[in-house]
Formats: C-alpha cells, structure tokens, sequence
C-alpha cells in the first residue's frame, strides 16, 4: 500500500498545502481548477495521484494560495499566481526529492495554469488537460470557430427535443429556471475576475518550444467541449505539437461519477506510463 504523506511547501510569504506520493524519478503536478482544492471533484485528483503512483510516479497535489488549506488571500488568486505556485512546486520537487522530468495533470483552468507553467519549468514532461477551456484572451476565437456559449444553446437545444425531456417536462421534473440561469450566467465571473484570469504573458506563445505531447480529454455531455476541442486541435496542429484526444462518452465537465472518474484517470495513465 502506497503512502501518501502530508506537507508544506514554501511560497513567497505563503505556504502550499500539499500532499505527496513518493515514486521514481518522474514527478506528476495534479492541479486542480480555479475554485477548487488538491482533492478535485469527487476526489478525482487524489485517485488520480494514487494510481500514478502505483505506476512508480513521484505525484504532488497542493491547493493554489488562497484556496483549500492553503495560505494566501481568495480574492487574489490569479491565474499567473497560479502558474507561479506551480512552478515553485515543481521546483520543490526537483530539489527535495530528485525529480527529473515532471508531467503536469490539469482539470479546467489548470489546464490552463498547466500550459502556462510548461515553459516556465525545466525538462516539462506531457500536458493532461482535463475539460480544457481556451483562455480568456482567445474566447473570442473559439467562439467564433464553434463557440462555447453557441454549443451550450444547441446542447440545450438538442436536449429539448429528446422524447425523455419533455415527459419530464411533463411530470414537472426538468429545470427549465436551471438551464435559463445557466445560458445568460457569464461563467468567468465580473471583470475583476476576468482580468486576473488573464494571463500578462501569451501562454500559448511560449509554447512554440515545447517537445512534450499535450493530451485532451473531453466530456461529451459538457457543453463547451465542442468548441474548445475545435480549437485547441487546431493550435495543436498548427505548433505541430503531438498528443491524442479522448471523449468521454455523457460525461459532463468535472465527470461526477465512479465510472466517468475511473475512466479519465485510466487514459491518463496509460497515456503518461507509456515509455
């Protein structure tokens, strides 16, 4: 049985709660997304980490300051903070325990906070994104190309019409106020949000090195997957950056059950324990 051990990392003048599993000589970061902790939904970050581990990864999941336990301030948190703890994490690992390559796992925005700490971290190994959004200063483009909020209406559109949906309808069962609420919410929140999810450097530009593969993994029932996948297959194509995509099929976007769980981290094993 594989110990997982608890500990503090040093961040600034902040500490990074974090936990460790300690294996060879490649290291995995899990990061989870903007509001979330080391743990993710469902624990989907700790069972990911342990089954890593089985594989002879060294896995580190922390929560970003400001969030989960540990220090720093919630209304700060940024997403070049977030880049910055991750890379002081991926530091950490090299020094204290010997790490050599390290691979970093992300689900939504770090995802993003994965591919904006790549170039900034010596010998980055392969990119997991979990349910990847493109950042905020391509939103335009990606709305355009097939846009979250245009895939969102023709999901809810689509589900409309299934026979299913109006005999719940019907019985007084489908959240209709739910779906309403969920078509005109701006997701990214206000514009002091927006602006400290954008990052001050152009992620995706320095990228234009990166050796590594970058795989994507999908929800088919989350409504934005659509449009990002379009677009981000694109970039993909266009830096010549390989990597593969996975769908995961009714899985919505933080994949909520035993199954939809189990299958995510299974592809992302097999896809970082190849050699």
């Amino acid at each position: 049985m594989l110990t997982e051990t608890p500990l503090i990392i040093p961040c600034g003048e902040d500490r990074l709660v974090a936990d460790l599993h300690k294996g060879g000589a490649e290291g995995v970061l899990l990061l989870p997304g903007w509001g979330g902790t080391r743990y993710g939904p469902q624990r989907i970050l700790w069972q990911a980490a342990a089954a890593l581990a089985e594989r002879g990864f060294t896995t580190l999941r922390f929560d970003f300051r400001g969030r989960g336990d540990s220090t720093g301030d919630a209304t700060a948190l940024s997403l070049d903070g977030m880049i910055a703890d991750t890379v002081a994490a991926a530091q950490w690992l090299r020094d204290e325990h010997g790490v050599t390559k390290i691979h970093l796992v992300g689900l939504c925005s770090g995802g993003n906070v994965a591919l904006g700490a790549a170039s900034q971290i010596p010998r980055t190994g392969d990119l997991v994104c979990w349910s990847l959004l493109p950042l905020m200063e391509h939103k335009a483009q990606a709305t355009r190309q097939g846009t979250p909020r245009g895939a969102l209406l023709k999901g809810y559109i689509h589900k409309a019409l299934r026979p299913e949906t109006w005999a719940k309808l019907l019985r007084g069962e489908a959240n209709v106020k739910g779906a309403m609420k969920t078509l005109a919410k701006d997701k990214e929140g206000d514009a002091d949000e927006k602006r400290r999810k954008t990052s001050t450097r152009d992620i995706l530009a320095d990228l234009a090195d990166f050796k590594g593969n970058l795989h994507l993994i999908f929800g088919s029932a989350d409504p934005e997957a659509a449009g990002s996948q379009a677009f981000f297959e694109a970039w993909r194509a266009k830096q010549g950056i390989s990597g593969h995509i996975r769908i995961i099929s009714g899985a919505p976007h933080n994949y909520y059950t035993a199954r939809w769980s189990a299958e995510v981290i299974e592809q992302t094993v097999e896809w970082l324990g190849k050699k």
